[in-house]
């Protein structure tokens, strides 16, 4: 397994991490203790857990022996990229456009709508980003030699 599925993986497991945490705390604090659901979204704070992806380089830091990537890896990289932010841009567009669908144009949404919508994004550009990178790797090791 290459450096790029390492990170991927990593990043899935942060990602489930962060959003079990974040429903769970959710549910305990609606279903359990009978929060009203705006107080008990505070829950979602666990979200904040995505931040460990930023540790990534540091986690899996390059090995300065061998070939760091070459034309595929890249390649891979780039689709993975432009995929992510592909779909990130149509749900961003799709989070701007429906509540101005719903309250019509004189209507009023609350700010606190705009927070889902970084955290939303960011959680979807990194989830597809890991997804597309281990599928095109193919799930398998590429690093054995096929002689």
């Amino acid at each position: 397994m290459n450096r790029a599925q390492k990170a991927a993986w990593f990043t899935l497991v942060v990602l489930a991490v962060a959003l079990g945490l974040s429903v769970a705390a959710f549910c305990v604090g609606y279903l359990i203790l009978e929060v009203p659901a705006e107080r008990a979204a505070a829950g979602f704070g666990f979200i904040g857990i995505m931040g460990l992806v930023g540790l990534t380089p540091i986690l899996f830091r390059k090995d300065e022996d061998k070939v760091q990537c070459d034309e595929r890896d890249l390649m891979i990289h780039r689709k993975a990229t432009i995929t992510a932010y592909a779909i990130f841009w149509l749900l961003f567009v799709a989070a701007a456009m429906v509540p101005w669908f719903i309250t019509g144009p004189d209507g009023l949404i609350t700010v606190n709508y705009l927070p889902w919508m970084v955290f939303g994004g960011m959680f979807v550009v990194m989830l597809v980003q890991a997804i597309v990178t281990l599928n095109q790797y193919g799930g398998t090791n590429k690093e054995t030699n096929h002689e």
